[in-house]
């Protein structure tokens, strides 16, 4: 590897990279406005055509500015070994940047291998992850775009089986899923194996490991991260009293479920770059209403958002459910969308994302209009269309920035 690229690889992260051999490999084309940025109106004499809508206005948080205000949520992929990020994390997160995605989320990255949902999953729990990761964060950047990516413990729903792949037993850790309560009582259902309680100690070790990945995405010049809390997994299990049930200062009271997610946030907060915004994912509710028992709901949900915008907390992302096998819900389009309007009329200042069946840009600056979120993330709709942010833009009369080397196609078949 050329001394120049070697060097600079191995000062951001500390390690010597090698998948670059000539300098020429890090090319890049500079882009003259971020894909996604506005740039008018496609029909200037469609009634209201210079107002700019919301969905395509810059946003800013801390030293984040986004182009637009399109986020793609976290999406599980399964497609790693020993949690490196591969060529296929490369075009997967990539594509989405280079299609106008305001802000690209990476999936839930484990901050530790039992924090895995299974072995497939993507990791930062040592310092090898950091180059894949950075290469991924340098072509979203080339691009224009911005990067974060989800810090995730899996916990009672850790180990389970490959999605793409039929791995041998010794990939999984069947014997090593934790919780904040366990036993057979505690399992997630009979797919999910019997987790064991974690002690005080354990607890504080997966706190620092939080923030040791932390070091790492910052390292890896990632501009945000984004703390899961939510589905279900380790942090939600502790703030959903179906899911813990410890008798000590880690369960009983809200204050006391919550107070894992508040180390995590302070040991993510005290590692990560004060400049940098921090993101937070949670469950608004466990949807067990029927069950007539004590769970976890909204007014909980808006109670926490009080706390961790106070500890730190930048961007308050409203997903629901996930924590319970015994949970009913009504997936319509934008169903979430009402828990995250409760959360930003109850705690103004807060920065909220709306997530949730969101498929087209006049649903999206719907909710952003009606003041009900900040931003709007959208997963699987990207799935089905990398472009969905320039598709978005096309319905709402917006001429939106193409990637560069993607100009020509904004004016094929006669179309903008």
């Amino acid at each position: 590897m050329p001394a120049s690229v070697e060097s600079a690889v191995s000062s951001a992260t500390g390690l010597k990279d090698t998948r670059f051999q000539h300098a020429e490999e890090q090319y890049h084309v500079d882009q003259p406005a971020a894909p996604g940025s506005y740039l008018g109106p496609i029909d200037a004499t469609l009634p209201d055509a210079h107002k700019i809508p919301l969905l395509f206005q810059p946003f800013t948080v801390k030293d984040l500015t986004l182009p637009n205000r399109i986020v793609v949520a976290p999406m599980c992929m399964f497609s790693s070994k020993d949690g490196f990020m591969t060529d296929f994390h490369l075009v997967h997160l990539g594509s989405f940047a280079a299609h106008g995605a305001g802000l690209v989320l990476a999936e839930a990255t484990a901050v530790e291998p039992r924090g895995r949902i299974s072995p497939s999953d993507t990791g930062i729990w040592k310092d090898e992850h950091i180059p894949a990761i950075k290469r991924v964060v340098d072509f979203v950047h080339n691009q224009g775009g911005k990067i974060g990516i989800q810090l995730a413990h899996a916990g009672r729903k850790a180990s389970v089986k490959a999605r793409f792949d039929d791995l041998p037993e010794s990939e999984y850790w069947k014997d090593n899923v934790v919780a904040p309560s366990g036993g057979a009582d505690f399992q997630w259902d009979q797919s999910h194996h019997v987790p064991h309680e974690l002690t005080v100690s354990e607890i504080q070790e997966v706190v620092k490991a939080f923030g040791q990945a932390a070091v790492r995405a910052a390292k890896a010049g990632m501009d945000t991260v984004e703390i899961h809390g939510a589905h279900g997994y380790l942090i939600h299990s502790f703030l959903s009293p179906i899911s813990n049930q410890r008798a000590d200062h880690y369960g009983g009271s809200l204050e006391n479920r919550a107070r894992f997610l508040m180390e995590v946030i302070k040991e993510v907060r005290d590692n990560f770059p004060a400049e940098k915004p921090i993101f937070l994912r949670v469950s608004a509710t466990d949807y067990v209403e029927h069950l007539n028992k004590p769970s976890w709901e909204i007014e909980q949900t808006i109670q926490i958002a009080k706390w961790v915008k106070e500890a730190g907390v930048d961007v308050f992302h409203v997903s629901s459910g996930g924590n319970t096998a015994e949970q009913k819900i009504e997936a319509v389009f934008g169903y979430q969308v009402p828990f995250a309007e409760k959360v930003k009329r109850a705690v103004p200042g807060l920065v909220v994302v709306a997530v949730g069946i969101i498929v087209g840009g006049a649903q999206a600056e719907e909710v952003l209009q009606q003041e009900k979120a900040d931003l709007v993330a959208v997963g699987r709709a990207f799935l089905k269309s990398p472009s969905f942010a320039l598709n978005a833009a096309r319905e709402l009369n917006v001429k939106a920035a193409f990637s560069a080397q993607y100009g020509r196609g904004r004016v094929s078949h006669g179309t903008f």
